[in-house]
This record gives structure tokens, C-alpha cells and sequence, in this order.
């Protein structure tokens, strides 16, 4: 499990750092590994940075704590090292900055359907391996909470830290996709992103093309795209990199896209299939190494 929880952190750095360099760029987009990597070091963004900010304040507090979280975010932007920040998280941190107040500073407003909760709720899937899905339900909204008050991005969230819980098991696929699907059903999720992942299903049962199937899902940086798009990767491709890769190539947020299929790809994987020769290259990959291990010490003795 340990080679799962390294996997899952390492793949969702890896998959962001990647896709960043193409960030806005309309498909279909030749990817160049080699011109990634001209610039030395495989820099990650915040979709990264604030998976990070959960995963330090789970570690420190040894539990949930949405004020600790929030804190965390603050301190992260405070820093000023904002690349790649989302309009909705910028005005959520710039409102929790004045009134301190967690669960009043998120946004309410058209852009609140994003995938800035999706993106970094991979520790918290981590957190709440062993737990009920209830519980990860309300870890998952209440992190939600702290800037996208959102009914969409909040459930497409859920739908990625139950994909990331499921393939940790490291079965079949189609169990994961499958076990996805009758959660959502179960907690009454039938919205947006659930019709999403149904249109998941059936792009697979028909064997489409990827490049087909992410002009129908969409690959922007609404929660409802990155969240099938990120499924239809996983599910198509047998490797972290294919799945990977073919999000990026398709264009529009290529970054998160690729962050939330890594994470994952990186968790049925195992971070022993990443590839090494990247992950050594990767931004403050021993840090985070370091961090996943204390995440799994916590819910190895939970």
C-alpha cells in the first residue's frame, strides 16, 4: 500500500508537471518529452502545491481539520509562488485573508463549477482509504467548501477521491469505473458529472478513438470535462504514461487533466511502474516522497 500512496502523490506532481508546459494550448498538440525536459527540472503547479497543503496539515494535526487546511492554503498564497492559480481559488484565498472564516469565504458563481477541488483531493482520498465513503463525502465537501461552494465540483471531487480509493485495490479496471458509478448513485449524485461518467461508459463499451472521445467529454477546466476525461484515460490505456500523455495532447487544461489521471494511474500502478528517469527530474520529488510516507504512517495506525 505504501508503493500505492507514493504512486498516487508522485503521479498526480508527475502528471501536472508534464501537462503544464501546454497549459491553454487547443488539440490535437505533439507532444515533445524532450523540450519538457530542456529546462532542466519537471516543474509542478498548484494543482500539486495544494494537494501538498492537505496532505502537511493531515500530517501535523494527525487529522482532518478544514481551518488547518485553509491555514495551509493562506500560507501557500501568501508566498506568492502562484503558478497556475484559478480565478475561484485566487478570490476564495483573497476573502479567507480578510475574514478568516473558512467556511464564508468560498465561491458561489458560474466559475465555482472547476476542477480546483478535483485536483488536489488526492490526499484526502489517501487520508480516508479504510474509512466509509460517508466519511470521505464529508471530508471532500467540507475541503470543497473552503473555495468552491459548488454542487459540480464538489461531487466531480468525490468521483476522483472514490476512483483513487477503488484502484488502489489494483483489480479489474472496469471495478473501478463500475464502483464510481454506484457510489455516486447511492449518495443521490445524479448530476452533471455523473451523465459525464455514464458517457464514460459508453465511449468504452464503443471503443472510440481518444482523440474522438475527449472532443465529446470535453478536457477544459470544468470539473464535468477533467473528471471524464481523466476516467477515459485511465480506462483506455494500460500504462501511467499513455493515460497520461493522451490528456495532454488533447488540449485546454492540460495540467490538471493530467494531475488527476496521474493520480489515479499512479495509485493502480504503483509509483514502482512511474517512470524513474522522470520522477528523479521532477520538482522536490524526495519531499514529496517524504510527505506521502508520513500520510501513510498516520492512516497505517488510524
Amino acid at each position: 500500500m505504501l508503493d500505492k500512496f507514493r504512486g498516487c502523490l508522485l503521479g498526480l506532481a508527475l502528471g501536472d508537471a508534464l501537462g503544464a508546459p501546454y497549459e491553454g494550448m487547443t488539440g490535437p498538440i505533439i507532444f515533445d518529452l524532450e523540450k519538457v525536459l530542456s529546462s532542466g527540472t519537471l516543474s509542478f503547479t498548484d494543482d500539486t502545491m495544494m494537494a501538498l497543503c492537505i496532505a502537511r496539515s493531515i500530517i501535523a494535526k494527525k487529522c482532518f481539520d478544514p481551518k488547518d487546511i485553509a491555514e495551509n492554503y493562506l500560507k501557500w498564497f501568501l508566498s506568492g509562488d502562484l503558478r497556475g492559480i484559478g480565478i475561484t481559488v485566487y478570490k476564495a484565498l483573497s476573502n479567507y485573508l480578510r475574514s478568516r472564516d473558512w467556511k464564508a469565504c468560498g465561491i458561489i458563481d458560474f466559475w465555482a463549477a472547476g476542477n480546483g477541488v478535483a485536483m488536489r483531493v488526492a490526499p484526502i482520498a489517501l487520508y480516508d482509504i479504510y474509512s466509509t465513503e460517508h466519511v470521505l463525502y464529508e471530508h471532500v465537501r467540507l475541503d470543497g467548501w473552503i473555495t468552491h461552494k459548488n454542487e459540480l465540483a464538489i461531487s466531480g471531487a468525490f468521483a476522483v477521491a472514490l476512483a483513487i480509493r477503488k484502484a488502489a485495490d489494483g483489480g479489474k479496471k472496469e471495478d473501478v469505473l463500475t464502483y464510481v458509478k454506484t457510489k455516486l448513485e447511492e449518495f443521490g449524485i445524479i448530476n452533471r458529472v455523473y451523465d459525464a461518467i455514464m458517457k464514460v461508459i459508453d465511449l468504452l463499451d464503443k471503443n472510440v478513438a481518444d482523440h474522438e472521445a475527449f472532443k465529446i467529454l470535453g478536457t477544459s477546466g470544468y470539473v464535468v470535462h477533467t473528471v471524464s476525461s481523466a476516467l477515459f484515460a485511465f480506462m483506455h490505456y494500460d500504462n501511467y504514461m499513455d493515460s497520461v500523455v493522451s490528456v495532454i495532447k488533447a488540449g485546454d487544461d492540460t495540467d490538471t487533466n493530467a494531475a488527476v489521471t496521474g493520480a489515479i494511474a499512479g495509485i493502480y500502478y504503483g509509483y514502482n511502474q512511474l517512470p524513474s528517469h522522470l520522477i528523479e527530474r521532477l520538482e522536490d520529488y524526495q519531499d514529496i516522497l517524504r510527505i506521502t510516507d508520513h500520510l501513510y504512517d498516520i492512516v497505517k495506525k488510524s
